[in-house]
């Protein structure tokens, strides 16, 4: 039963095409999420 289930060859299969790596996916992913709360902030105060 445990033969049933699909085990991918390659761990990278499910990243987005434009990262090679999680480590690099994850750094992006930190980065926009860092970007974005400064946007909002700058938003926010501009907007006050």
């Amino acid at each position: 039963m445990e033969q049933d289930k699909q085990i991918p060859s390659k761990p990278d299969q499910d990243l987005p095409p434009f990262v090679k790596t999680w480590k690099q996916f994850y750094r992006l992913l930190i980065g926009w999420l860092i970007f974005l709360i400064i946007a909002f902030y700058i938003f926010t105060v501009y907007f006050q």
